[in-house]
């Protein structure tokens, strides 16, 4: 190595904790071995961690399961009633139209030919089915309304079943939410224990360097020049045999 070049020397220094604290950090990096070895402080909750159906919503459940099996008497009747419409089953066949509208019409047409000695005639026969004629279409007519009628809501009564359907389904959806609830408790069960002795080492590694900390070794380099170094030795004399008087 030349005069002028740099010389690089390290320089290493260390700190060490203070003697009264030395027995506590060694206590300390005890404690979390200890830990570590019995596995401390790393067991799961041991109570059920999911609350189950109350009663009242077993209950509810079961009710509403068994009235979307059994469907209501009500939309049966209504889609029963509705059928016979669409069928025609009410045309001509209302039991009340006879008394109440043909037989007073035909009182009355048969005694005005009676009383003039031609009952029974030709012309009594056709005015008898003309007067009846226009009652009988007019009822005729009002059923066929009413299946037209039928006919726009015939749809909301098919789907009807579809509702009590869907309510089961609700049902189910519930019981299949609660289930899978409980599956994700099992494996969050699962997975804590799996990753138990990662997470108790790390504590231990934690532990043991926080009980360590701030104690430590360091390299530092260090860099000198020998010509400066002697340069400035020459220059202090100088400097101090001119403070001196002893030039020339």
């Amino acid at each position: 190595m030349s005069i002028g070049q740099d010389k690089i020397t390290n320089t290493t220094s260390t700190v060490n904790p203070p003697a009264y604290a030395a027995p506590y950090l060694a206590y300390g990096a005890n404690e979390a071995q200890r830990l570590y070895s019995t596995g401390g402080g790393l067991n799961y909750y041991p109570e059920e961690t999911l609350a189950g159906f109350s009663p009242e919503q077993q209950m509810a459940m079961t009710l509403q399961g068994n009235r979307a099996l059994s469907g209501s008497p009500l939309t049966r009747e209504g889609q029963s009633l509705g059928l016979n419409t669409l069928r025609g089953d009410f045309l001509g066949s209302n039991p009340y139209f006879q008394q109440a509208v043909l037989d007073p019409i035909t009182d009355q047409v048969q005694g005005t030919f009676s009383r003039a000695g031609r009952l029974g005639s030709g012309a009594n026969q056709n005015v008898l089915a003309r007067s009846l004629a226009t009652p009988l279409m007019q009822n005729y007519e009002n059923e066929r309304a009413r299946q037209n009628q039928m006919i726009g809501v015939s749809q909301d009564l098919a789907q009807s079943d579809y509702a009590d359907y869907a309510n089961l389904a609700k049902v189910g959806a519930m019981r299949q939410d609660q289930a899978q609830k409980q599956i994700m408790s099992n494996i969050d069960r699962y997975n804590f224990l799996q990753s138990a002795p990662t997470q108790n080492l790390n504590q231990f590694l934690g532990q043991v360097g926080a009980a360590a900390g701030g104690y430590k070794s360091a390299t530092t380099p260090m860099v000198s020049n020998p010509l400066n170094q002697t340069l400035g030795t020459v220059g202090n004399i100088l400097g101090i045999g001119s403070f001196l008087g002893l030039g020339g």
